[in-house]
């Protein structure tokens, strides 16, 4: 995943890669292509049934979805806050990678 990459040009970009056609992908998932066209375009955020049923279908974490929409996972949040430490450890060991 991107920097930069939103959830719906994330599940948008999967598709693409597994080769699968927006309505071959939508009957599998048993959504409308209509909907799922929306999904892709950042017109409509899946529920959360549906966002893991997505995660599921192309092999990712359901997490990865709410992080590329800038949400951090409540468990992940509780950690950080529990241990502010490792905030400044992960900026340490990570930073230098996202320059690149």
């Amino acid at each position: 995943m991107s920097q930069h990459e939103t959830a719906a040009s994330l599940l948008r970009r999967l598709r693409r890669e597994q080769g699968r056609s927006l309505r071959a992908a939508s009957a599998e998932l048993g959504l409308a292509a209509s909907y799922l066209s929306r999904i892709e375009r950042g017109q409509r955020t899946p529920a959360s049934d549906t966002a893991e049923r997505l995660a599921g279908f192309y092999g990712i974490e359901p997490d990865l979805l709410s992080l590329a929409e800038g949400i951090v996972p409540q468990d992940i949040v509780k950690i950080l806050q529990e241990h502010p430490h490792e905030i400044s450890n992960l900026r340490r060991k990570y930073r230098n990678r996202q320059d690149s």
